[in-house]
């Protein structure tokens, strides 16, 4: 990939659950903070004109707004289409009310396609001619890279593996493989009057908790069958993991377990590479700086 130029931007990662921030300075994300998705357009703008300013007080030079969303983005037109965990986001100049309510340049590219610009750039699809990229969060997101370039397809929709449809009722992969989605079962099914999130229902489950090993069992079912189905349909180098999870150890080790399975089973010759995303949480926000420097440097 062509190297990018530094500067000093605001990076942010908007996701379903939290939206992320940092200052991009000196080749590297700090001051990182974030706080909960608002509920409305409205409480974003409010909330992100407080994170600018919060950025902006330790360094007033910020030269411009790198942001990751969710959805099939147009990074030309700004407007953000198709199912998101955002829906109030979409189908409007978002680009252009952002620029508005910064005063800065923004740039704008989907959040799993920041997570495989990063990855090619500086993480750990540098050197691989042929990447997929997996992001578990609120929903599954996906990107495919080939010789460190984006593949985004007619309508910038390739990779979107988070509509595949998998099981009886038609449920998509995003519904059935989210640790959110999840954990939201779990606490619909449990008799616990704490509300857990999905990292604490995996510890309970590693701890033997039945009804977290159910639900975290299913979870891997359906994302080592997505896994396994990627490979088999466009075997790349590599298929990296990322989101939040992806941080925890057992979790890329039980997934090569079963994907390596299906494999077997099924007597696939191809190999591949599972890992994570060498910036984990960070990998969105150094994709959308990425993304920035691309576009306007």
């Amino acid at each position: 990939m062509k190297q990018a130029n530094p500067t000093k931007l605001l990076a942010i990662d908007i996701g379903g659950t939290t939206v992320k921030y940092g200052l991009w300075s000196d080749d590297q994300i700090s001051h990182k903070n974030s706080f909960k998705t608002p509920n409305d357009l409205d409480a974003m703008y409010r909330q992100l004109r407080l994170a600018k300013n919060e950025i902006a007080e330790l360094e007033p030079e910020i030269s411009g707004v790198a942001i990751s969303v969710p959805g099939s983005v147009n990074t030309e037109e700004g407007i953000i289409s198709g199912t998101t965990a955002i829906e109030y986001l979409n189908h409007f100049p978002l680009k252009a009310g952002l620029e508005n309510i910064f005063k800065l340049p923004v740039s704008m590219q989907n959040d799993a396609n920041c997570a495989a610009l990063a990855e090619s750039w500086r993480g750990n699809a540098k050197d691989a001619d042929s990447a997929i990229f997996m992001i578990i969060g609120t929903g599954i997101g996906g990107a495919m890279t080939a010789n460190g370039q984006l593949v985004s397809g007619k309508n910038n929709f390739a990779g979107e593996i988070g509509y595949t449809i998998a099981g009886k009722e038609n449920l998509t992969i995003s519904e059935l493989g989210s640790p959110v989605k999840m954990a939201e079962k779990y606490n619909r099914l449990s008799d616990n009057i704490e509300i857990l999130n999905g990292k604490e229902i995996f510890d309970q489950a590693e701890i033997g908790e039945p009804l977290a090993k159910e639900c975290t069992n299913t979870m891997y079912h359906w994302l080592s069958q997505t896994a396994y189905n990627l490979i088999v349909s466009f075997n790349p180098e590599k298929l990296i993991i990322g989101g939040g999870i992806s941080a925890r150890p057992s979790f890329i080790e039980e997934l090569n377990q079963r994907v390596n399975k299906l494999m077997r089973i099924h007597q696939v010759s191809a190999t591949v590479e599972i890992t994570n995303c060498k910036y984990r949480n960070d990998a969105n926000m150094i994709g959308a700086v990425y993304q920035y420097q691309s576009e306007k440097m």
